[in-house]
């Protein structure tokens, strides 16, 4: 025991000092606030880790829900749905934007001389569309497809394929794949329901976009193919 008066160390069981008599106090013992406040700190800093963690995980799945939308909208199913859509919706501009800049371009020099007569000969078949279902289901009608079969043309389908574009229709940009598709379309309104079978929907892929190749196109493949 130490002795704070004289500064020597007596026994530890000694109850004064040894040397000169002072009452020897026995050794404090810490205070645990420190230890509580540590604790208190690992606890938020692990809260901390946590929501961090969360937050992660969360911006994980968002990025991988727009990779996935991504990916589903270069399919050619996404072609049938905006197909689809424009016609109940009359929506021309949806419908346009289904073809790819080149048949417009050769429409355009070829069969029209006009943007706005190009324009509206290529929505012509929506609009058409568009007015026949209002008459056999209702003005109101909803519109639902199911993809009934699906193939690709083969390589040497593809090439013959891309010599129709090139040779016929002045094509400069290509597809690296060609789907036919067959679809139902089920028209449904206050006055029935109608459905149709499209067994000649054509898509191609042309630098990772997927577009619906007009009527025009795939009839003339189908002409050299027959």
């Amino acid at each position: 025991m130490y002795c704070e008066k004289c500064h020597k160390q007596s026994p530890e069981n000694f109850i004064n000092c040894a040397y000169c008599g002072a009452r020897l106090d026995s050794p404090k013992k810490k205070a645990p606030s420190k230890f509580v406040k540590k604790e208190s700190f690992k606890f938020r800093f692990s809260l901390k880790s946590v929501i961090i963690s969360l937050v992660c995980f969360a911006v994980v799945l968002v990025i991988a829900a727009l990779l996935t939308s991504t990916f589903t909208a270069s399919k050619p199913e996404r072609i049938i749905k905006n197909f689809v859509k424009a016609t109940q919706t009359e929506n021309a501009d949806m419908y346009y934007a289904l073809f790819d800049d080149n048949i417009k371009e050769y429409k355009l020099n070829n069969r029209y001389f006009a943007e706005d007569e190009t324009y509206k000969q290529m929505v012509l078949p929506m609009t058409t569309s568009h007015e026949f279902y209002k008459q056999k289901c209702g003005e109101d009608y909803k519109l639902t497809y199911s993809v009934v079969s699906s193939k690709s043309l083969d390589e040497n389908e593809i090439e013959v394929f891309k010599d129709v574009l090139e040779n016929n229709f002045s094509y400069i940009e290509f597809p690296s794949r060609v789907d036919i598709i067959s679809v139902d379309i089920v028209a449904k309104g206050e006055k029935g329901t109608y459905t149709s079978r499209y067994n000649d929907f054509w898509c191609m892929k042309i630098k990772g976009t997927w577009y619906k190749v007009d009527k025009t196109v795939y009839t003339e493949y189908e002409n050299i193919e027959n």
